[in-house]
């Protein structure tokens, strides 16, 4: 009789297992008969720990004995058939080692694999092949011991995946799965395993790991079944549109048939196996455009899902999602036209939800370099909206109007000239031209308001306290308290007193628009080590008015002097040298470097070696300045319209930030004068041939024949021969011919010059600085924004302020607290106290450190929120997984890094990391943070 159907094949792994058994029995050596297919793929012969084994195959009892005529030839032969043990008779069983027929038993060997005494009861459903393939698979590995020396599937299939296709997380969630299907090797690797290993061990591992994925068990289980894992992201962002709870699916409906038609096709992608519910599919969709929320993102992963939407007849759902690159063109479509209709209605409420629809997006990547064209001009468009959707304001002086121009007006310029570079989508195109138009004109009027408020009032210096700031007087102004003596000079003769180190940077050209970009971009990128600050007391200190005309030789000249002066770089550099001998400043070696000394050759070095040596030499030159004209170079050789200001725009100012950084310099950062642009408008108005661009003798001239676009100036503060010319008012005058650019006018982005300083790591308290909170105007961001009547905006109505969405969250439903326009993003929520009765977090949240990070960075989050995360933190043992936190924080998904990288800006005070995210989990240094805000145990 024969049983060959009911038994194993033997392989290598089998063999040496059961031979192991064997000799630790004490038989040395001999013949076995082993219960098995009489097949074998291996070699005939081989040797194991010094002994020779030979392999028999018998499908009768005759082979059985012929097998055993090599006794002699080997230690072991190893006789595989499938005769019954009732077969063969006992002049065969009595030459066996163990005078019996033997069995492939895998448990015992799987046990030794692991190094347990025990197995967990079902284990693999005490399937033997199943329990045979894992011995086969794992042979020659060192897998982990069992926990305990019980032998648990958990910890079996952790090291099956570890070791067969690269499956390692520290929790088998679902957007750890999600994150491994991404790997392109993984995958691989994944399917070579499905396609060898034993069916039914494949069925127990998904069997496994459904029961680990909770809702997500069987759509997970089921996507690896049929179509394998590089398909299981792909088919989630799919599902994300069919999930009706989200808000953005009420923003863009689609009738019932289309979702049934899409959801049908979906299950049959699935090869029909499995019915989803509403649950599994918005689950699913979720973790998917969670997974895919980061940079690192494999190409093809969106490829296939932008497919997948073709082939599932998905195309009028896929401006749901977040994600998928060709989502983003009907959502700014939709703000298109919401913004159009707001531009004459007032009503911001369409528009402002539209555009959050929009900066959702993945590829949206607002404020960025990398933001495509319509989101750039879409951002500067609205904000321009809500602009216009304030009253006008009219400061009476001139130190007002700088503070104006510099918190609110120079922003207004940014966004002009951002939606000045026009969109692709054509209702885009109209409706922002339309706002462009609008906003224009009341700058327009501003400039002329100014202009003549500044040629009564800023050609002569005054001793008003109503004065502004000029910039002959920067460096006593703000250069000067800088140098203030570092503690523990008290007493000391005044030739030993060291001056706090100073690096002054002069950035010929910069407007205000442009150092509002520059700073954003130098605390973004260098943070939390740079900071801005003002003097105390002194916010006036931000802007400085320059000398008329606003032309280098006069401006710059008198900024460098101290004193209203005229001439070049020998007169700067004789005026700065004097002006620093007069405050015991003047030490020796070179002080002031211009574009010559900048650019000369490094030999290697980030900066010339002069320049270099100089700002390392904070002893004997305690105030260093630089001047780069990368600016006023880019308004003769190209188009500063729309372009992005950053340090790395400018050849030297990253290496000048690293070289003040690693000296402790603190760093102001100024222009000598503006400019304006050339928009290429007809008709420009060009006005004769004339020396300077955008200022004209007076001689002659009667102001009451002027036009209005410009004005004439006279006092000692024009540093003409004759103290007066005639300077434009309007963007469009120019009196030479067409460039990218121009100075010497009267507008404010020519005349307000900003001022920012800088310091690297904790304010020093001796310098008498404070932070300076985040400087973006109130209406930048939607939620700050108060939209009120205005003449300016077309046929205007009654405006109001954004309002709620009308669609309900559902409970399960995340929002973005960043462009909500829903309830209060920061409501009330409890925190846990700590133990012994103290609440160490409400401790933390109300300590002076706190208050100062959250001042300086603003991070757009409540403090009930930052709270309820370091709880939730201390209450996981300091790790929670992202989602767990956008949930706290009230964010989307794939937010939640953004928002923790503002957050750990606040929480990590003076570069030490406490608070930190590596993809998957948040994670906390309690202690660490308690004891930096010096929150006792």
């Amino acid at each position: 009789m024969t049983v060959a159907a009911y038994l194993p094949e033997a392989d290598l792994a089998g063999v040496r297992s059961l031979l192991a058994q064997l000799r630790s029995k004490g038989y040395k050596r001999g013949v076995v008969a082993v219960a098995a297919t009489p097949v074998w793929s291996g070699a005939d012969e081989f040797e194991l720990q010094g002994q020779t084994i030979r392999v028999r195959t018998a499908p009768s009892v005759l082979a059985v004995r012929d097998a055993l005529t090599e006794r002699a030839r080997a230690d072991w032969v190893v006789i595989l058939t499938d005769r019954g043990a009732s077969e063969l008779p006992a002049g065969i069983l009595e030459h066996l080692a163990t005078q019996r027929l033997s069995n492939l038993d895998p448990w015992p060997t799987l046990r030794e694999l692991f190094k347990a005494s025990q197995q967990e009861f079902n284990l693999l459903s005490l399937n033997n092949d199943s329990a045979r393939a894992v011995v086969r698979e794992l042979d020659g590995t060192s897998p982990t011991p069992a926990p305990g020396g019980v032998l648990t599937n958990d910890h079996l299939f952790r090291n099956i995946a570890r070791s067969q296709f690269g499956l390692t997380p520290a929790e088998f969630t679902p957007h750890n799965v999600a994150l491994w299907s991404m790997g392109s090797s993984e995958a691989a690797r994944f399917e070579t395993w499905r396609s060898s290993t034993d069916p039914k061990l494949y069925e127990e591992f998904l069997h496994w790991l459904s029961s680990r994925l909770g809702l997500l068990g069987l759509p997970f289980a089921t996507v690896l079944r049929t179509t394998g894992p590089a398909q299981l992201v792909p088919l989630g962002l799919v599902a994300a549109l069919l999930d009706n709870g989200k808000a953005i699916s009420a923003a863009f409906p689609a009738p019932l048939d289309t979702s049934i038609k899409v959801r049908t096709l979906l299950e049959v992608q699935l090869d029909g196996v499995a019915r989803l519910t509403d649950q599994q599919l918005a689950a699913w969709g979720n973790t998917s455009a969670l997974t895919v929320a980061g940079i690192d993102v494999p190409a093809e992963i969106l490829r296939r899902a932008e497919d997948l939407v073709k082939k599932l007849q998905a195309d009028t759902l896929i401006a749901r999602s977040d994600v998928l690159p060709s989502a983003l063109t009907p959502r700014i479509t939709h703000f298109a036209t919401a913004l159009a209709a707001a531009s004459s209605s007032g009503d911001l409420t369409a528009v402002e939800n539209a555009w959050a629809n929009v900066v959702s997006h993945r590829s949206a990547h607002v404020d960025t370099a990398d933001a495509p064209r319509d989101v750039r001009v879409g951002a500067a468009a609205i904000r321009l909206l809500r602009w216009l959707g304030r009253p006008p304001s009219e400061p009476s002086t001139l130190a007002t109007w700088l503070a104006y121009h510099r918190s609110e007006l120079s922003w207004v310029d940014g966004a002009v000239n951002t939606a000045f570079t026009g969109a692709d989508n054509t209702t885009l195109a109209a409706a922002a031209h339309l706002i462009v138009v609008s906003v224009r004109e009341r700058r327009a009027r501003a400039d002329r308001h100014f202009a003549r408020l500044l040629a009564s009032a800023g050609t002569h210096r005054s001793s008003s306290r109503e004065a502004p700031l000029l910039i002959e007087e920067l460096l006593d102004r703000v250069v000067r308290p800088l140098t203030a003596p570092r503690p523990g000079a008290t007493g000391v003769a005044t030739t030993q007193v060291k001056p706090s180190p100073v690096l002054l940077v002069v950035a010929d050209g910069m407007s205000a628009n442009v150092a509002n970009e520059v700073v954003a971009d130098a605390l973004r990128r260098y943070r939390p080590q740079w900071q801005e600050c003002m003097l105390e007391g002194s916010d006036q200190l931000q802007a400085a008015l320059a000398v008329l005309p606003t032309v280098t030789k006069f401006s710059r000249c008198s900024l460098f002097t101290g004193a209203l002066a005229t001439g070049t770089q020998d007169r700067e550099e004789r005026g700065f040298g004097s002006w620093l001998q007069s405050k015991g400043l003047r030490g020796t070696g070179q002080v002031l470097f211009h574009k010559a000394e900048m650019d000369a050759v490094s030999r290697g070095h980030a900066l010339a070696a002069e320049v270099r040596i100089a700002v390392e030499d904070t002893d004997k030159r305690p105030v260093v300045a630089c001047v780069l004209n990368d600016i006023d170079d880019a308004l003769d050789r190209s188009d500063p319209i729309g372009s992005t200001w950053s340090t790395a725009s400018f050849k030297h100012l990253d290496a000048l930030l690293a070289g003040a950084a690693a000296v402790g310099r603190t760093v102001v950062l100024t222009s000598d004068h503006g400019h304006v642009v050339e928009r290429r408008e007809q008709p420009s108005v060009q006005r004769g041939l004339r020396e300077s661009s955008r200022y004209r003798s007076a001689s002659g001239v009667d102001p009451a024949s002027l036009p209005a676009d410009e004005v004439l100036v006279e006092g000692d503060r024009v540093r003409t021969d004759d103290h007066r010319a005639v300077l434009a008012v309007d963007e469009q005058v120019r009196y030479t011919g067409l460039k990218a650019g121009y100075h010497g006018g009267a507008t404010l982005a020519e005349v307000v010059i900003p001022v920012a300083i800088l310091v690297n790591g904790a304010v020093p308290t001796h310098l008498g600085l404070e932070s300076r909170p985040n400087p973006l105007p109130t209406w930048w961001e939607a939620e700050r924004a108060t939209p009120k009547v205005t003449p300016d905006v077309a046929a205007p109505k009654p405006t109001t302020a954004p309002a709620k969405r009308k669609t309900t969250p559902k409970p399960n439903e995340q929002s973005d607290a960043l462009f909500d326009m829903g309830q209060d993003s920061t409501p009330e929520m409890a925190v846990v106290p700590s133990a012994g009765g103290r609440d160490r977090v409400a401790e933390l949240l109300a300590s002076p450190l706190f208050a100062q990070q959250y001042n300086t960075f603003r991070p757009r989050i409540g403090k009930p929120q930052i709270g309820q995360l370091v709880q939730s933190l201390i209450d996981g043992n300091g790790r929670i997984p992202l989602a767990q936190a956008a949930e706290i924080l009230g964010v989307k998904a794939f937010r939640a890094r953004q928002s923790i990288a503002a957050l750990s800006q606040v929480i990590n005070a003076d570069g030490v990391v406490a608070l930190s995210e590596n993809g998957i989990e948040v994670e906390l240094e309690a202690a660490l943070m308690f004891e930096q805000y010096e929150v006792k145990p």
